[in-house]
């Protein structure tokens, strides 16, 4: 068994170096990015006004995101906003004006403040600080109904490194893939031969 895995070691050491740099690439590039986005959670929260949480440029802009992350974005806010979405946790800070207090909670959240509720000390990829000083009908709120709202946000991951094998007319070939969004692209090998690739779209997504 042992002189069978030498063997095929030996024949294909090339397609396997191909894999392993490729999975290390892709291991590296995804621990970095977690790690960087974790340090943006509890170290940058961003504070929004809510004409800017509305805006599909500047919620890009702001946290940094794709077009599809912040359309996706910018929909569930307005429902979260509109009032058709039950805060998680709720808690009170004492400050002058609801701006005052948007910028008192930014600062527990990037200090990660022991006294802040578990939903709001969430790692996530972002986090939003919007004051809300307007009902959902863009009217202004008395002072005594302004609050300040906290989004913890999660991503969907645009890119991703596959490595897997494919059977075509009975043999074995090694895949290695690359996906963005709705397109994936295979590459086949046979032993350090390349082979052939697939293109793929996706036409439906839910």
């Amino acid at each position: 068994m042992l002189e069978r895995v030498k063997q095929i070691v030996t024949e294909h050491k090339t397609a396997l170096l191909v894999i392993l740099c490729l999975l290390l690439v892709g291991i590296s590039y995804a621990v970095g990015r977690n790690f960087a986005e974790e340090r943006s959670a509890t170290e940058k929260p961003a504070v929004m006004t809510q004409e800017e949480t509305q805006d599909v440029k500047a919620l890009r802009n702001q946290l940094d995101i794709s077009r599809a992350n912040a359309d996706a974005l910018q929909k569930r806010l307005t429902e979260a906003q509109a009032g058709r979405r039950a805060p998680t946790a709720t808690y009170y800070v004492s400050a002058p004006t609801v701006e005052r207090a948007a910028q008192v909670v930014e600062r527990q959240i990037r200090e990660d403040d022991p006294t802040l509720p578990r939903a709001a000390r969430e790692k996530t990829d972002r986090t939003v600080v919007t004051p809300i000083v307007k009902d959902k009908d863009g009217k202004d709120l008395p002072p005594t109904d302004q609050k300040v709202d906290v989004y913890k946000i999660n991503l969907r991951k645009d890119h991703r490194i596959k490595a897997g094998a494919s059977v075509i007319d009975g043999k074995a070939l090694m895949s290695i893939g690359y996906e963005q969004g709705r397109f994936e692209a295979l590459a086949h090998f046979d032993g350090s031969r390349y082979k052939g690739a697939t293109v793929t779209y996706n036409i439906i997504e839910w």
